[in-house]
């Protein structure tokens, strides 16, 4: 069912996360999955894993879990802490997305914007993110824009946090009845590193999984 898959994240059937893991062997029937110790006592033998195919995209599985082997040798976890191989057999297809750049969550976060106006001071500006992907964000301000105005924010995750830099591709004024003018705005990222991207998609992956039903 797999094709080229290194890695998959653990959600319970309700869409709460619960882990990311390695997998190996995935095209082959005795697949496996490795833990780190502390995630271990988190999952269930059955579970929902999403596993991130280098071909198929996103496949979204019913799996059972079986006992748990710890690896020894060089096979260690981060900052040598140890891991387990786990067999792992997909019960039920659930469903399968491609890994599009431009697939969207939509979101209501609020963010701080850092930027330099014309005379290279640096201001912060509030800000609330609507949408995100891959590929750039979304996001609404009182505060006006100009087009190819580079900027930067906080992105909090379960994961962690880093600092994105983006460059507005578009402004759009919307003016409500009875209500102060705001600004709508595209934007694309401006030097995403690939540990970045990999913390948008996973933010994107998971919020998708938690609005989407699980049967």
């Amino acid at each position: 069912m797999l094709k080229e898959c290194e890695k998959a994240c653990i959600y319970s059937f309700d869409g709460v996360f619960l882990a990311e893991v390695k997998v190996v062997d995935s095209e082959k029937e005795s697949m496996a999955l490795i833990f780190e110790e502390e995630d271990m006592d988190k999952v269930n033998t059955e579970s929902v894993i999403v596993f991130y195919d280098g071909i198929q995209g996103l496949v979204t599985c019913k799996c059972s879990l079986s006992a748990r082997v710890k690896v020894v040798g060089d096979e260690m976890g981060d900052l040598g802490r140890a891991i387990y191989k786990v067999p792992c057999r997909i019960d039920e297809l659930i469903g399968v997305e491609q890994r599009r750049i431009d697939l969207k969550v939509r979101v209501s976060i609020p963010i701080v914007l850092e930027t330099a106006d014309e005379l290279g001071k640096v201001t912060h500006i509030p800000a609330k993110l609507k949408d995100i992907s891959a590929g750039g964000i979304g996001f609404e301000s009182i505060i006006k824009l100009k087009e190819n105005q580079i900027f930067s924010f906080e992105f909090d995750t379960d994961a962690g946090n880093t600092r994105l830099k983006a460059s507005v591709l578009w402004v759009r004024e919307v003016a409500e009845k009875g209500e102060e003018p705001f600004y709508r705005y595209g934007s694309r990222y401006f030097g995403l590193s690939t540990y970045q991207e990999s913390m948008v998609r996973k933010f994107t992956f998971q919020e998708q999984l938690k609005r989407r039903k699980i049967q």
